[in-house]
């Protein structure tokens, strides 16, 4: 499963959104905000994500982290079609396109290619909660930890980590007690499975059992 989500990044990131973001820069307005700033989107309003990440949680407090935003995502368009309560938080500076409801359909549909461009980003946004889904809801919290190990490696090589550290990183995104998360950790660093330093995740040097 992980192969496969390392392949969906892979497509996304080949595919060419340059006149997308040109026209919704056009039609738009440029905003950006401060790390550490959680927002909601206003009635009327679609945010297009076009530099930064924000972890995406049901509760103003991020008790848990239902994923990330990513190049593109429109933020308001789930709140607007299924009136979905969700809270955007900050990792890092984050810009967007502000536009309207009516200034964002008009540019997706009055263009095939806008619209097939914006199918592409919602199957992306798709895949990504497919894995999600795999990824913490294992047979046991321990296969919960062994997926999101993989997860957290990808993502410090891909450069979109902001500095968390693996402990954090999976209490974060789970309901697993804190006692439990140290324990598989420091079991699997002691066995040499995974190199951890400051905290930090830096490397998986074996397969990691699939018991434990």
């Amino acid at each position: 499963m992980t192969l496969l989500f390392d392949s969906s990044e892979k497509i996304y990131s080949s595919i060419d959104f340059s006149l997308l973001k040109e026209e919704f820069l056009t039609v738009g307005r440029e905003l950006t905000i401060q790390a550490g700033m959680t927002i909601r989107p206003k009635k009327n309003e679609i945010l297009v994500v076009l530099s930064g990440q924000m972890t995406v949680s049901a509760s103003q407090n991020h008790e848990l982290i239902l994923g990330h935003t990513f190049p593109f995502m429109p933020i308001g368009l789930l709140e607007r079609n299924y009136n979905l309560p969700l809270y955007y938080h900050a990792e890092n500076d984050v810009a967007f396109v502000q536009l309207t409801e009516e200034e964002f359909d008009k540019i997706v549909f009055s263009d095939p290619q806008h619209a097939e461009l914006l199918s592409q980003i919602l199957l992306y946004m798709s895949t990504t909660l497919i894995h999600i889904y795999y990824e913490r809801n294992n047979d046991s919290g321990y296969a919960t930890i062994r997926e999101m190990l993989k997860r957290y490696l990808f993502k410090s090589e891909d450069g979109t980590l902001n500095d968390e550290g693996i402990a954090s990183f999976i209490l974060k995104r789970t309901r697993l007690s804190r006692s439990y998360v140290f324990q598989i950790l420091s079991g699997l660093k002691a066995g040499g499975y995974i190199t951890v330093k400051n905290g930090k995740l830096v490397s998986i040097n074996r397969e990691i059992p699939k018991r434990f």
